[in-house]
C-alpha cells in the first residue's frame, strides 16, 4: 500500500489546491462537519480567484489501514403506525441467538415489516410505502427500531422519512433484489478503505458543488424586464446584453436621464401622441369647451347662492311680506261688512282680475271696469245690479287700485324677480354627462364635483324656507377643483396649438426613434439600483462558476476506477463465482463483471456467458434467477468487514428443495458471525432451518405473527407443528385450562366452549407430533427432508402398549381437526377428563423419553 499511497501523493500534487486541503482533512477525520464544508467553500471560490496559498498534500504509510469493524444486532420493531396494514400491539421482538425466522400465514405483515426495515436501513430499492388502504389517511407514518450497536443498545424512532445512519449497513434481500444487478447495472456496497476515501472525497466535492449551487440559486436576479419596444434601442441593447464585464461609466453612460432630458422627451411625446394631430386638436378645444361650461357653471351658481344674492332675495322676501300685511289689514277695514269671508284675500283678487278681463274683452267692451251703468249686470252672476251692489263693486275697485294694495304687488313682484336670479341647477344625471363630455375620469375630481352641486341644491332648497338674512347658512367657498379644471383647460388649449404644429411635421421616423431612446434612458435611470445590483450579481455568480469548475468529480471517478480496477472487481467476481458453487448453481452460465464507473462508483452487472442472443431474464428460469440474485446478494455484502445484520425475505420462493436447503446452509454459516432474520411463510423452512441449526449446534429462534381484529403483525405463539412439546403441553395445562375453567365457573360458557374446542384441537396436534419425534424417535418429521437413520435403533424400545396408548389419544381427539357433520357433532369431554390425558400424555413422554431397548 505503500506505493498507493506515494503514487496518491504525486496525483493529487496536480489537483486544485482547495481539493488537497480537503484530501489532508478527511485523512485526519473520516466526516467532515458542515463546518469543515462551509470553510471548504470558501476556500474554492479563493482558489478559483487565486488567492488561496498553496498547501502541501502527503499521504501517511497507515492512512488506508484497515480498521476495526464494529458489531451491530436488530432487537425489536415496535409503536408502527401508517405502514401498510400493521397495526401490533406488541413489539416483534427478533430474539437473542444470531439466526431468527419470523413466521407468518400470508397476509399476516411480513412483507409489511421489510418494507418498513428498507425505508429505515436505507435499502437500494424502496418501493412507496404505503398506509392502509382500507383504512382513512392516519396522522402520519411512524415506527421505532430497537437495535445493539457495539454492545450499546439504542433506538431510532422513525417519523416517515429519512434513514437511520447507524442502521444504512443492514443488509436486506427480497424479490426486488434481483433487479439490481439481475435486470440493471449496480455499484457495489464493498469498498477498501482507500476507495472509501476517495468516495468520502466525491461526495465532499459534492457538497461543495451544492453548497456553491445554493449560494448561486440564492443570488436571483432582480433584473427588471425592459419592455419590448426600448430593446431595439442602443440604451436597450446594452441593458440586454449586461453582464460582469460592465463598468460604472457604462452605467453612467446608459442610466442618467435629467430635467433636460424631460423636457425634450414631452415635446417630443406631444409631436407623436396622435396620428391625426389636426383632428386630435379639435377633439381638445371640444374638450376645453366642456370643461369651462363645466367649471363656468358652477361659478356662475355659486355667484347665485352667494351670501349677497341670499341677503337680497330674503330682504324681497320680507318685504313682500309686510306690504302684503299692510295691504291685508286695509282690506280687512274695507270689506269688514262682508256678508262673506275672504274678502280682498289672494284668491278674491285672482277673481277680480278674471272677471276684469272678461268684462273688458267679452261682456263690456270699451267700458270701465266695473260698469256701473244703468241696466249694467254682474259679470260673473249676470244679475242685474242694485245701486247696493254698484257701490260695493265701486268700493273693491278702489281696493285693488289703492296705494297699499299695488305697494304690495309691486313687493311681490320684486321678490319674485329676486328669486328668479337663482337658475335651476343641473340634475345628476346631467352632471354626469357634463362631467364625461369634459373627459373627467370618474375619480376624485368627479365626486368632488357631484358633491358641489349636490350642496348648492341643498342650500337653494332651504332658501324659501327661510324668513331672516340671520338664518342664512354660511356661504361655499370656491372649490379647489375649479381651479385645476382651469388650469386643465388652459392645458389643453396649449395642447390643441401644439398639435396644430405637429399636423405640419414631416419628420415623424426620426422624432420617433430619439423619443424611444429617451423614454429608454429615463427607464435605466429609475432602474439604475438594480442594474448595478445585477452587475454585482454576475460578478458574483461568475465567480462561482469559476469555483465549481474546480469541484468537478471525473478526475476523482477516473482515478478510484483505476483503483476499483484491482481492488474491488476481481475479489467481488471471485465472491460471486464461490457463492454459486456454495448454493449448488455452478451450472448455471452466469458471470458478474464492471460494467463502468460512474461517479467514482464501480457499477457491476450480471450476462450470460458465452451467449450469442438473450438477456438472463429471457433465459434464466424463475429459480435460478433467483438463486443468482442470492449469489450476487452474498458476493455484495460479505465483503463488508462490519457485522451488520442481514435480512431475508421468503428467499426460498421458486426454488427446489435441493437450492433451499443450499440456501439455507449458507445462511446458517453466515449466522455463525452474523445476525441473519429470516421473513417467511414456509413451515418447511422454518423446519429446515431448525435441522440445520442443530446439526451445527446453534440456536435458532422463531417468532410467529398474524393478522388481527386491529391489523396485521401482531406477535403470535409459534405453530405448534414447529414448537417445543414440553413446553406447548405445559402451556395447554397450566394456562390455558386455568382459562377455560375461570370461564366455565364464571357463567361464561359460550366462551369456555370455545377454548376447550381450541385446547381439544392443539392438544391432537401435540398427541400427533409426539407420535413423530417421541415415539418414532424423530427418524422422519413433516416439514423435514431429511431421515435420521442413526436413530432407528431408539425403535427398539417401542412397545404395543405405547401405540394402544397414543392411538387412543388420536382417535378421541381426532375429531377436533376434522369437518363435524351438523346433526352429529362430536362431544366435548370434561374439562377434567382432558386434563387426565394430558397429563397421561406428559407422563408417558418423561417415561418413553428415559426408556432403553
Amino acid at each position: 500500500m505503500n506505493n498507493t499511497e506515494s503514487t496518491l501523493t504525486k496525483w493529487f500534487s496536480d489537483r486544485p489546491q482547495w481539493l488537497q486541503i480537503a484530501a489532508t482533512r478527511l485523512l485526519q477525520n473520516s466526516e467532515l462537519s458542515n463546518q469543515d464544508i462551509s470553510e471548504l467553500v470558501t476556500m474554492c471560490r479563493k482558489d478559483a480567484d487565486g488567492t488561496l496559498s498553496k498547501p502541501s498534500c502527503s499521504f501517511p504509510s497507515s492512512a488506508f489501514s484497515q480498521g476495526t469493524a464494529g458489531t451491530l444486532r436488530l432487537c425489536s420493531i415496535s409503536d408502527v403506525e401508517g405502514v401498510n396494514a400493521l397495526a401490533p400491539k406488541k413489539p416483534l421482538e427478533f430474539g437473542k441467538g444470531n439466526i431468527t425466522t419470523v413466521y407468518g400465514n400470508n397476509g399476516s405483515g411480513k412483507s409489511g415489516y421489510v418494507r418498513l426495515l428498507k425505508h429505515i436501513c436505507g435499502a437500494r430499492e424502496t418501493e412507496t410505502l404505503h398506509r392502509n388502504v382500507y383504512e382513512p389517511d392516519s396522522a402520519g407514518q411512524k415506527a421505532c427500531v430497537s437495535y445493539e450497536k457495539d454492545g450499546i443498545k439504542k433506538s431510532h424512532k422513525w417519523s416517515g422519512q429519512g434513514v437511520c445512519d447507524e442502521l444504512n449497513s443492514v443488509d436486506i434481500f427480497d424479490t426486488s433484489f434481483g433487479k439490481v444487478f439481475v435486470g440493471s447495472e449496480d455499484e457495489v456496497s464493498y469498498e477498501p478503505p482507500v476507495l472509501s476515501f476517495f468516495s468520502s472525497l466525491i461526495l465532499v466535492c459534492e457538497k461543495v458543488a451544492s453548497a456553491l449551487d445554493s449560494e448561486a440559486n440564492q443570488q436571483q436576479s432582480k433584473k427588471p424586464n425592459i419592455p419590448a419596444d426600448k430593446k431595439v434601442t442602443p440604451e436597450g441593447k446594452w441593458y440586454e446584453s449586461l453582464s460582469a464585464k460592465a463598468t460604472t461609466q457604462d452605467i453612467d453612460k446608459h442610466c442618467t436621464f435629467n430635467s433636460s432630458d424631460n423636457k425634450e422627451m414631452h415635446t417630443l411625446q406631444l409631436r407623436l401622441t396622435e396620428q391625426a394631430p389636426a383632428e386630435k386638436a379639435k377633439q381638445l378645444r371640444k374638450q376645453k369647451q366642456h370643461i369651462e361650461t363645466l367649471f363656468g357653471d358652477a361659478l356662475r351658481c355659486l355667484e347665485q347662492l352667494s351670501e349677497e344674492n341670499c341677503r337680497r332675495i330674503i330682504a324681497a322676501k320680507k318685504k313682500s311680506i309686510l306690504k302684503k300685511a299692510a295691504a291685508d289689514a286695509s282690506a280687512e277695514k274695507v270689506f269688514s261688512d262682508s256678508e262673506l269671508d275672504g274678502i280682498g284675500s289672494d284668491v278674491w283678487q285672482e277673481l277680480w282680475e278674471a272677471a276684469r278681463n272678461y268684462s273688458l274683452s267679452g261682456a263690456y267692451q270699451g267700458i270701465d271696469y266695473p260698469n256701473v251703468s244703468d241696466g249694467s249686470r254682474c259679470v260673473l252672476c249676470h244679475q242685474t245690479l242694485t245701486e247696493e251692489a254698484k257701490n260695493r263693486l265701486t268700493s273693491f275697485e278702489s281696493f285693488v287700485k289703492g296705494e297699499l294694495q299695488k305697494a304690495a304687488i309691486d313687493a311681490a313682484k320684486e321678490y319674485e324677480l329676486a328669486s328668479q336670479t337663482i337658475e335651476l341647477l343641473p340634475t345628476s344625471e346631467t352632471l354626469k354627462t357634463r362631467i364625461d363630455a369634459a373627459g373627467i375620469a370618474q375619480d376624485e375630481i368627479a365626486s368632488q364635483v357631484a358633491e358641489f352641486f349636490r350642496q348648492l341644491q341643498i342650500r337653494k332648497d332651504k332658501l324659501p324656507e327661510i324668513d331672516s338674512e340671520e338664518a342664512i347658512p354660511d356661504p361655499l367657498s370656491t372649490p379647489q377643483w375649479i381651479e385645476q379644471l382651469q388650469a386643465q383647460a388652459k392645458s389643453l388649449g396649449e395642447l390643441a396649438a401644439k398639435y396644430d404644429e405637429d399636423a405640419k411635421s414631416d419628420n415623424r421616423a426620426d422624432i420617433n426613434k430619439k423619443l424611444n431612446s429617451l423614454q429608454t434612458r429615463k427607464w435605466l435611470s429609475e432602474h439604475r439600483s438594480a442594474i448595478s445590483d445585477e452587475v454585482k450579481r454576475l460578478k458574483l455568480l461568475n465567480q462561482i462558476q469559476k469555483a465549481k469548475k474546480l469541484t468537478n468529480t471525473r478526475a476523482l471517478s477516473q482515478k478510484k476506477g483505476e483503483l476499483a480496477e484491482a481492488l474491488i472487481t476481481d475479489a467481488f467476481v471471485q465472491r460471486f463465482n464461490s457463492e454459486l458453487k456454495a448454493l449448488g448453481a455452478s451450472q448455471v452460465k452466469v458471470e458478474l463483471v464492471k460494467a463502468k464507473v460512474s461517479k467514482g462508483r464501480v457499477l457491476h452487472k450480471l450476462q450470460l456467458q458465452d451467449a450469442y442472443q438473450g438477456g438472463l431474464a429471457e433465459v434464466l428460469s424463475e429459480g435460478e434467477s433467483r438463486i443468482v440474485s442470492i449469489a450476487a446478494f452474498l458476493a455484495d455484502v460479505t465483503g463488508k468487514t462490519n457485522q451488520a445484520p442481514f435480512v431475508f425475505d421468503d428467499p426460498i420462493s421458486s426454488l427446489d428443495q435441493t437450492y433451499e436447503e443450499a440456501v439455507v446452509k449458507r445462511l446458517i454459516e453466515l449466522s455463525e458471525d452474523k445476525q441473519v432474520i429470516v421473513f417467511t411463510h414456509r413451515l418447511s423452512l422454518l423446519g429446515t432451518i431448525k435441522h440445520f441449526a442443530e446439526k451445527k449446534s446453534i440456536k435458532t429462534d422463531v417468532v410467529s405473527i398474524r393478522p388481527a381484529g386491529w391489523g396485521t403483525g401482531e406477535p403470535a405463539p409459534i405453530p405448534l407443528s414447529q414448537s417445543d412439546i414440553k413446553s406447548a403441553l405445559n402451556s395447554l395445562m397450566n394456562q390455558r385450562y386455568q382459562d377455560a375453567k375461570k370461564a366455565s365457573e364464571n357463567g361464561e360458557f359460550e366462551h369456555a366452549e370455545i377454548l376447550l374446542k381450541s385446547m381439544c384441537s392443539d392438544f391432537r396436534t401435540l398427541v400427533e407430533r409426539s407420535i413423530e419425534n417421541d415415539l418414532l424417535c424423530g427418524v422422519v418429521q413433516r416439514f423435514q427432508r431429511p431421515v435420521h437413520s442413526l436413530k432407528i435403533k431408539d425403535l427398539a424400545k417401542l412397545r404395543d402398549a405405547d401405540c394402544h396408548f397414543l392411538d387412543s389419544l388420536m382417535t378421541k381427539y381426532s375429531g377436533f381437526e376434522h369437518s363435524q357433520p351438523t346433526e352429529s357433532p362430536v362431544e366435548l369431554p370434561e374439562p377434567e377428563d382432558l386434563m387426565a390425558d394430558m397429563a397421561s400424555l406428559k407422563s408417558w413422554r418423561e417415561e418413553y423419553a428415559k426408556r432403553t431397548a
